[in-house]
């Protein structure tokens, strides 16, 4: 069946002020659930699960939802993984400027800004784990099924 989930990664340690600004939203602490709670497609709505390290950020949210995230000090990325539908999104930006945009859909390439990062050759859903590798800097790629991530209602 494949991932279907939508996230943001944020190579720094996010803390409750940056996700209320991303979320434009307040944010309470719920539970603790792990990976596959996270990228479930019936997850509880209005809710993200949230993993982080000294070094970076995962946050997954409900499939499909999309923030603005073009007005970030720093480097995030936001991604959408639908396998399902054989959907793809990605877009980067470091210090408020657009780096890198890639949107794939059904065989087609919709949109393509930038250079880098996603490469169209190789398979997308393992790119963004090793982004996620790379930004965490905990494995996250090999043990990526014992994280235990953090749900807050937004």
């Amino acid at each position: 069946m494949g991932f279907n989930c939508t996230g943001i990664l944020i190579n720094s340690k996010a803390d409750e002020q940056i996700m209320k600004t991303l979320f434009d939203s307040e944010i309470a602490y719920l539970k603790e659930v792990n990976f596959e709670e996270a990228t479930d497609n019936f997850r509880d709505e209005n809710t993200v699960d949230m993993v982080q390290t000294e070094t970076g950020t995962l946050i997954i949210t409900g499939l499909g939802q999309i923030y603005d995230i073009s007005d970030f000090d720093g480097e995030i990325i936001q991604f959408m993984i639908s396998d399902i539908s054989d959907t793809y999104y990605f877009e980067k930006y470091k210090d408020k400027v657009l780096e890198r945009k890639y949107i794939y859909s059904q065989g087609e390439i919709a949109e393509d800004e930038g250079s880098g990062i996603i490469r169209q050759d190789e398979d997308f859903t393992d790119q963004i784990w090793e982004l996620a590798d790379r930004y965490l800097q905990n494995n996250f790629k090999t043990n990526m099924f014992d994280q235990q991530f953090k749900r807050y209602k937004v």
